[in-house]
């Protein structure tokens, strides 16, 4: 059976400026190592955040793992503070949609420096 906590792993061209970037939006280093000569960060929106992103160099799944290398995980953020949370991701200048509300929900999406999107909505 599965339990309720889940890493996802992001392929990104330089694990140093992806974490820098998450690190900015207040994500927190859960644990950081070295695999065969390349640095691979855990990282998640708080120490006790159940959902954790695992940053690995694109190179290096591309030489390990070919077959997934390519592909992209679509991910929802949700925000109790969507505003204030808009106005930081805007301030990194970073690509970054419209605020749309869609029912009672505010959404938007955002890229990360590799050009991978993520939503994010409203409570």
């Amino acid at each position: 059976m599965f339990t309720e906590d889940i890493q996802i792993m992001l392929y990104v061209d330089d694990v140093k400026k992806a974490v820098a970037f998450w690190l900015a939006l207040g994500f927190v280093i859960i644990e950081e190592q070295e695999v065969d000569g390349t640095s691979v960060v855990e990282i998640a929106a708080s120490k006790n955040a159940q959902a954790h992103f695992v940053l690995y160099d694109r190179e290096f799944i591309e030489s390990n793992s070919p077959e997934v290398a390519t592909n992209s995980p679509s991910l929802m953020f949700f925000s109790q503070d969507i505003v204030a949370l808009y106005q930081k991701i805007e301030e990194m200048a970073v690509p970054l949609g419209e605020m749309i509300s869609l029912g009672e929900r505010m959404v938007f999406n955002f890229a990360d420096p590799d050009g991978n999107y993520f939503a994010v909505s409203s409570m």
